[in-house]
């Protein structure tokens, strides 16, 4: 039976019956199906390869999907800047910022979270080996990223996007930063309107997925529709909606543009739910009862939640 949003009529497609019921690898409607977490267990390449999915990318090695557990999909460890950690060590207090994130992510293991995706890529500080330490020391999976928010290095700006490709790629099949450590997803960001550059690592992490099969997560700014254009580049590129995670929809309560994220068969990510340092956010009040007449018109099977929060800034 399709489900259906009930106010505007709109089907949702036959693959989020079956991430919705999490019973069966694959359903009667021949789709892909991904236990807890948008990444498919197939997807298809633009050469027509199907790449299997049963495993999962961590900071500690692959795990199978199936051991993903109680997921939260958009957290950061350190939330900084390229370089800082080395011109600047200081500023980000390394052995403070451990033992806090064992505090926090061990308290989250405690409440049933297994498995965490840290979305902060290069630009953001990314620092693979401390996600490491964190994981042996709670028992938390964490699954870091490639790509790149807002801050594009420059010598990216005049690169083509099979040649970034290439660097990203590196980072899901070899390494990160010289170690082992792959990356799980892919993080890419915009402003509205998208800017050359943006893009171009948009363009760019659609490259990267059609050769690794991993999923791509994006960033939109508050107050703005433009996942709809995010969905649209990704697209065109041959990325399937089902592959695409469009993150911060609820910086904006306006239900058409929830409900045509829907239709498109992208995954929502309500993944801003606290309101630290964040006055534009609607109380968190309303943001709640907008979320459950979203979830009472049969969005819930493409919704996913989590926080945006920082350990250490």
């Amino acid at each position: 039976m399709q489900r259906h949003l009930a106010s505007s009529k709109i089907r949702l497609p036959d693959c989020y019956q079956c991430q919705y019921n999490r019973r069966q690898d694959r359903c009667n409607h021949n789709c892909i199906c991904a236990p807890s977490f948008p990444i498919s267990r197939e997807s298809r390449g633009s050469a027509g390869r199907r790449f299997e999915m049963a495993t999962v990318n961590t900071v500690l090695g692959t795990i199978d999907s199936s051991e993903m557990g109680f997921t939260l999909p958009h957290e950061h460890l350190i939330d900084s800047s390229a370089g800082i950690r080395i011109s600047y060590g200081e500023l980000e207090l390394r052995d403070r910022a451990f033992d806090m994130a064992v505090e926090d992510f061990g308290k989250a293991k405690a409440g049933g979270v297994h498995t965490v995706i840290e979305v902060s890529p290069m630009d953001l500080g990314r620092d693979v080996a401390l996600m490491k330490q964190v994981s042996e020391a709670t028992g938390v999976n964490f699954i870091c990223c490639t790509g790149c928010w807002l801050d594009i290095p420059r010598s990216f700006w005049w690169r083509d996007k099979d040649f970034i490709a290439d660097l990203w790629v590196r980072e899901v099949e070899e390494g990160i930063d010289g170690t082992d450590i792959k990356a799980g997803i892919i993080k890419v960001a915009t402003s509205d309107p998208i800017t050359e550059h943006e893009e171009l690592m948009l363009r760019a992490s659609a490259r990267t997925h059609l050769r690794t099969g991993i999923p791509i997560t994006t960033h939109t700014p508050p107050m703005s529709r433009i996942g709809e254009r995010q969905v649209k580049i990704l697209t065109e590129e041959g990325v399937e909606p089902q592959n695409i995670y469009v993150g911060h929809i609820n910086q904006t309560l306006d239900p058409d543009y929830h409900r045509e994220l829907a239709r498109l068969g992208v995954w929502l990510g309500w993944d801003i739910n606290n309101a630290f340092g964040r006055p534009h956010l609607p109380p968190w009040e309303q943001r709640a009862e907008y979320l459950k007449n979203l979830l009472d018109e049969g969005i819930e099977s493409n919704m996913m939640l989590s926080h945006d929060w920082n350990v250490v800034l």
